[in-house]
């Protein structure tokens, strides 16, 4: 299966809503691009992305941040794109090789 098929991106902003997301059944990973967000604003939602990368985990899935600095060690950060998906896939990967 391709990642990028299982994959939701969504943008970090100034306005956003995450119930404006469109995730559907067939959606495993999730990639947060907060390119441009301040470091101040990264340590104000941490903790939103903590629990949102355990559940994600907890259901097999794969949660990366792309971002320029990193806000906090237990969450997985990436600076571009493409390494995001590099990342998804390695773990699918790794998890297929543990079953």
């Amino acid at each position: 299966m391709n990642i990028e098929e299982t994959t939701l991106l969504f943008k970090l902003g100034n306005k956003n809503n995450f119930e404006d997301l469109n995730v559907n059944s067939d959606i495993k990973h999730f990639i947060a691009d907060a390119r441009g967000i301040s470091q101040e604003v990264g340590e104000s939602i941490k903790n939103n992305f903590i629990k949102f990368g355990e559940s994600i985990s907890n259901l097999n899935g794969s949660f990366v941040i792309i971002c320029e600095f990193n806000f906090d060690d237990s969450l997985t950060f990436v600076p571009t794109l493409q390494e995001a998906y590099d990342y998804i896939e390695m773990e699918e990967i790794e998890r297929q090789l543990k079953l």
